[in-house]
């Protein structure tokens, strides 16, 4: 099962394969970058939302911190292999980021369920999740403590592979630092997200078959097949890397989860779209006073006439 794994073609890996296929290669970096771009942008709105106390996105920031990070160094990591140190480092960090991801996935997951018991025993809610404190210490601590006893373990296990990667070494069974903690993550997160659909049974089967309501339907059907996107769930196609299709679905899939992520909890989050809307009244607003606003020698030099024809102008 780890040499399945071992072969994925995505972004995140637990090992990166050789280019065999440049088609693959090319789709690869391509859906690689599109998603890099709304990584940024859901960073940069979690970033503008986050003094919101009706919106908690740490660990959706975070989630994405780490997989644009660990997309991003994957794009350069077969540029450090002639250092040995740097290539050392660079394993090392991916190791970090990758298991980081994951929990992130899995914290999210478990918030997500959280939030859907609550709605439906009807509680009113503050803020919606976990502490953040909390947050931090299980989604930084665990990554933390997996890559700290592997390199205690075996510190020669990080470095350059027979793949040309700088990557998790399969000497001595090294690669399960990664595939182990991926496989039990991906295993509790199908567990969560089957619970929140179950969870969302009586709110599903009390939606309307009318026209005003086939929108809304239309909608949660979305969201839900976006989040198990988002939460990874779709990491389990590279187990079943035998064939193209299966190779391009989980680039695709899995290399988008930052656009998944944006459109679910950006653009289609109402609360989210009224701060973009605050954001660029008062953006637009600034430049207009900028623009508007005279300078002193205008103001030395203009006749009085014109300033009252000026406000004049302004009244309509």
């Amino acid at each position: 099962m780890d040499q399945d794994l071992k072969n994925n073609t995505g972004v995140i890996l637990p090992e990166p394969p050789p280019p065999e296929n440049p088609f693959l290669e090319w789709l690869n970096r391509m859906c690689v970058m599109v998603g890099l771009f709304f990584f940024a942008l859901a960073v940069f709105t979690f970033l503008l939302c986050s003094w919101n106390p009706k919106i908690n996105h740490t660990a959706r920031l975070h989630l994405c911190l780490s997989l644009g990070l660990s997309h991003l160094l994957l794009l350069w990591n077969d540029r450090y292999l002639d250092h040995e140190l740097a290539c050392t480092v660079m394993a090392g960090l991916l190791h970090f980021l990758v298991v980081a991801s994951f929990v992130w996935m899995s914290l999210e997951a478990l918030q997500l369920y959280l939030l859907v018991r609550r709605l439906n025993k009807v509680q009113v809610i503050q803020r919606d999740g976990l502490p953040r404190l909390l947050l931090y210490l299980i989604g930084y601590g665990v990554p933390f403590v997996i890559v700290g006893i592997s390199a205690l373990v075996y510190s020669d296990g990080y470095g350059a592979t027979e793949a040309g990667v700088c990557w998790l070494s399969r000497q001595r069974n090294f690669n399960w630092a990664l595939t182990g903690p991926v496989i039990f993550i991906l295993g509790l997160n199908w567990i969560l997200f089957c619970a929140t659909l179950w969870s969302l049974r009586p709110t599903l089967a009390n939606m309307k078959s009318d026209v005003s309501q086939s929108k809304d339907t239309r909608l949660i059907v979305f969201k839900i097949l976006a989040q198990f996107v988002i939460l990874g769930c779709t990491w389990i196609l590279g187990f079943y890397q035998t064939n193209l299709f299966f190779q391009v679905l989980f680039i695709v899939l899995n290399s988008q989860q930052g656009t998944f992520l944006y459109i679910v909890h950006c653009l289609l989050n109402k609360e989210v779209r009224e701060e973009y809307i605050k954001w660029l009244t008062c953006s637009v607003g600034k430049d207009r006073s900028a623009k508007d606003a005279p300078s002193v020698s205008e103001d030395l030099d203009k006749p009085e006439e014109d300033s009252d024809k000026g406000k004049k102008d302004d009244e309509f």
